[in-house]
């Protein structure tokens, strides 16, 4: 296993660096967002419900503390690839903090996905963007906690051996990638216009649709084995492939953007940092080649 990893350090140190950069970007507006959350709850308090406008600001409060502790997260995770990278040393301890926080943090959004689904909504178009945004944060949370929370304890108990640290690392990575899917695949249904006969928007809606799906589906073919613990072994080519459409999807998404609006007002809710994922699998691909 350490092998492996070693092998891949650079990577890991891409996608690290990547993830680092884009969570400190946003703890830094969170402060500025917070305020004005505040400002408009103090607000909006003196017109509407008391109850529901309370409910409102603590789950909007307690998410941006979510973003506190997946940037504790993000710093684990770079200490972690820069030893890997620099020194050569596998200091799971570190990775294992980080699995742990990034995967913690989908739960700040429980409060969140609690008001989607029970806040007094009248207008039913309305209604039908929370239910479809709260369903979108549930699978997320669902997924990407229960894999990583598993892969946590699994990585934390001595005699756990090779095959069940690969098998929830996969699990873990398929669960992610399948997360991300359903997160811009959903945003794409309830915020993003969509219009079969313009190509732009119809090139939009395909990216959203199929490009993460084909990666999360990829990935799940190739550690198929490695989940079933009969080997360790599993096709870099595949997974590779897998991630260069991870980020391909954020290349498309920032190009339909640069011609449409809407796209780009929301660009800053993708994780946009995953296009780093084009170049980790770029880099499997050229060792695969080797």
């Amino acid at each position: 296993m350490s092998k492996i990893v070693k092998s891949k350090a650079l990577c890991i140190l891409i996608l690290a660096v990547a993830f680092f950069v884009y969570q400190l970007y946003l703890l830094l507006n969170s402060f500025p967002a917070t305020f004005q959350i505040f400002n408009f709850y103090l607000s909006h308090i003196q017109t509407s419900e008391l109850f529901w406008s309370s409910v409102w600001f603590s789950s909007e409060f307690i998410g941006e503390i979510g973003l506190i502790v997946r940037f504790a997260g993000a710093c684990f995770f770079i200490a972690f690839a820069w030893l890997l990278f620099r020194k050569k040393e596998l200091v799971l301890s570190r990775l294992r903090k980080a699995v742990l926080l990034e995967g913690a943090h989908f739960l700040f959004y429980i409060p969140f996905i609690s008001y989607l689904y029970a806040g007094p909504v009248v207008d039913a178009a309305i209604r039908v963007v929370f239910v479809e945004t709260a369903f979108s944060y549930t699978v997320q949370t669902v997924l990407v906690f229960s894999s990583l929370i598993m892969l946590y304890f699994k990585m934390g108990r001595s005699n756990v051996g090779t095959g069940q640290l690969f098998k929830w690392g996969a699990i873990g990575i398929i669960s992610y990638v399948f997360a991300l899917w359903v997160k811009h695949f959903m945003l794409c249904l309830y915020a993003l216009p969509i219009d079969f006969a313009d190509p732009v928007l119809l090139v939009g809606f395909l990216n959203s649709a199929l490009t993460m799906l084909a990666a999360a589906l990829i990935l799940l073919f190739a550690f198929v084995p490695v989940i079933r613990e009969k080997r360790t072994e599993f096709s870099l080519k595949a997974v590779g492939s897998a991630f260069v459409l991870v980020g391909a999807y954020f290349v498309v998404y920032i190009l339909v953007s640069l011609v449409n609006s809407r796209y780009l007002s929301f660009l800053t809710l993708t994780e946009l940092w995953a296009v780093a994922f084009a170049v980790a699998g770029a880099g499997l691909l050229a060792r695969n080649n080797d």
